[in-house]
C-alpha cells in the first residue's frame, strides 16, 4: 500500500494528467517527476494550510477490498501529509512513523496499504500497479525508518478499508513478504484475513505513516 503527507499538501496539477495503467484505477493520475516535484514545489505553500479544499483536485475510482467484496473508493482531494516526522522527500510522506499533524480534529478511519514484498502480483489484484502514480498519491515515500530507501517512486499497493465512511482515512502500511499470502489476502478480501495471517507470521505488521486519504466508497462491483 500501501498510502499512502507544517500541514502541508501537494498541490493540483492543471496540467494533462497521465492515464493510470490499472484498469481497476481509473481516472488520471498526476505527472512523473521531475514535472509532478516542480509543480509541488511551486504550490505547496499555497495549499499548507487549507488541506479540506477540493478545488482544482482531481477525482476519480481506485478499487479496494471492503468485507470481502471489490468496492471502488472515489478519490476527490489530494492526499495530506505533514511534517513532523521529518521525511526526506518532497512530498513529505513518511513510513514508519505516526502522523503528529492530521488534515482534521477527531477520530479518523483507516485504510491499509498492503504492499507486495519482492515478488510481482497478478495485476488484476493490484489496485495501485506502481507503473505511475495512482490518483491523488504521492509521487515518493520516505521507507527508512523501515530499512528500505530514503526515497521510494510509488510503491505498488491494494487498499483494505473497514466501513464505508466517507472523508479522510489514515494510512496503515502492511508489507506481504509471499506470493501465496497475498494470494490468500486477495481471495478473502478482508481485513481478518490479514489479521490471521499476520498472527501466523506470514504477513507483516502494521507500519505507521503520515499519510491521509480523501475518498468515498462506492457501491461494490456487480458478480
Amino acid at each position: 500500500m500501501s498510502g499512502f503527507l507544517m500541514s502541508r499538501r501537494d498541490a493540483p496539477v492543471v496540467v494533462a494528467l497521465l492515464g493510470f495503467a490499472l484498469a481497476s484505477c481509473a481516472g488520471s493520475d498526476r505527472p512523473t517527476a521531475p514535472k509532478a516535484a516542480s509543480a509541488d514545489q511551486t504550490t505547496m505553500q499555497a495549499m499548507a494550510d487549507n488541506p479540506n479544499s477540493a478545488a482544482g483536485d482531481a477525482k476519480g475510482l481506485i478499487g479496494g477490498w471492503l468485507d470481502g467484496q471489490t468496492v471502488s473508493l472515489r478519490y476527490t482531494r489530494m492526499y495530506f501529509c505533514a511534517e513532523p516526522p521529518t521525511s526526506a522527500v518532497s512530498t513529505h510522506c513518511e513510513v514508519g512513523a505516526d502522523a503528529t499533524v492530521a488534515p482534521r480534529s477527531g477520530p479518523i478511519p483507516v485504510i491499509y496499504a498492503l504492499a507486495p514484498a519482492g515478488f510481482q502480483p497478478d495485476p488484476s489484484t493490484v489496485h495501485c500497479s506502481g507503473a505511475t502514480v495512482c490518483l491523488n498519491h504521492p509521487h515518493a515515500l520516505d521507507l527508512s525508518r523501515v530499512g528500505l530507501p530514503d526515497s521510494v517512486a510509488h510503491p505498488a499497493h491494494s487498499h483494505i478499508i473497514t466501513d464505508r465512511q466517507a472523508g479522510w482515512h489514515k494510512t496503515i502500511n502492511v508489507r506481504v513478504p509471499s506470493l501465496a499470502a497475498w494470494n490468500m489476502i486477495a481471495e478473502a478480501k478482508t481485513l481478518a484475513k490479514v489479521r490471521e495471517l499476520q498472527a501466523a507470521g506470514l504477513v507483516g505488521p502494521d507500519i505507521p505513516t503520515n499519510v491521509y486519504f480523501f475518498f468515498e466508497v462506492q457501491d461494490p462491483e456487480a458478480p
